[in-house]
């Protein structure tokens, strides 16, 4: 199988995740998408993730009607110094021996990736899927790097052809103030977040 690995925060999951990984799974023939929720213990996120159980429950409910998309605990469930997305990719490799795996990210994250915890290596030892972002230039940005630049053929370039990025911090603050995030997220993850009051409280940035 072809398998692409999103790996995101989801605090909470959007319609913006869920467009961008439609899109991904059509135009790359990937037969499954793994949704990959950051671990609460991940401290290079900037604050504290809502906790694990509850990230993950958005997510369920969010493709509870899309065979293609599945979870997946591996980085929930490593030790905290295994928690970084090299570490990731080699056990879910290990899970899928068979399988063709392709880390999907965003342009916006391409300039800093070898700044990653073990960026070399995740680079130099997975493929990826690039995900177009308004006024980031995904060619200069490897041209202008050069373990990318090395690593080049490593990297597919696309874009989605549609824009919808609403950030989870938007989100977040908008159900803080009382706002609606109606067709923001999807109905049931949302449902899921207010019923459990888990952004009414607090936004931290």
């Amino acid at each position: 199988m072809k398998i692409g690995v999103f790996g995101s925060a989801f605090d909470p999951i959007t319609l913006g995740h869920m467009v961008s990984m439609e899109m991904i799974a059509d135009r790359r023939g990937f037969d499954k998408m793994l949704l990959i929720p950051s671990s609460d213990t991940r401290i290079d996120k900037g604050r504290q993730l809502t906790a694990n159980h509850h990230r993950m429950k958005m997510v369920e409910l969010a493709i509870e009607d899309n065979s293609t998309f599945v979870t997946d605990d591996t980085e929930m469930k490593a030790a905290a110094w295994h928690s970084y997305t090299y570490f990731t990719m080699k056990a879910l490799k290990e899970k899928y021996p068979e399988d063709d795996l392709y880390f999907v990210m965003g342009a916006d994250n391409l300039p800093g990736l070898p700044n990653w915890e073990y960026g070399k290596e995740l680079i130099e030892n997975n493929r990826f899927v690039v995900m177009g972002r308004e006024g980031f230039d995904m060619s200069d940005i490897i041209a202008r790097d050069a373990l990318l630049t090395k690593n080049e053929d490593r990297f597919d370039c696309l874009s989605k052809g549609v824009t919808v990025e609403t950030s989870s911090s938007f989100i977040r603050s908008r159900i803080l103030n009382g706002l609606s995030v109606r067709y923001l997220v999807p109905d049931q993850s949302l449902e899921y977040a207010l019923e459990n009051n888990l952004y009414s409280e607090q936004v931290d940035e």
